[in-house]
């Protein structure tokens, strides 16, 4: 018997985004400010969409109505 642990299989394109859009609604919900071209702000909301066979997310930043993809932003590092 091995002492190795198996290797976990890659993360699919789909995980990464769904691990993504759960960091916005955390970020969201608790206030958590995020980095914008290189400027702090916070996220007024989120939007998705089902499109072909997968779902798109757009954000809003505070005082912006620009919709945004998550992958702009940031996440600061926070002690929880």
């Amino acid at each position: 018997m091995s002492g190795r642990s198996p290797t976990p299989a890659p993360e699919t394109p789909a995980e990464a985004a769904y691990k993504l859009d759960r960091a916005v609604l955390r970020a969201i919900h608790t206030c958590q400010p995020v980095l914008f071209e290189g400027k702090q702000h916070h996220l007024r909301g989120m939007s998705t969409q089902v499109l072909g066979g997968g779902v798109s997310s757009v954000i809003y930043l505070m005082g912006d109505a620009t919709p945004r993809e998550p992958s702009e932003i940031t996440f600061l590092e926070h002690a929880e």
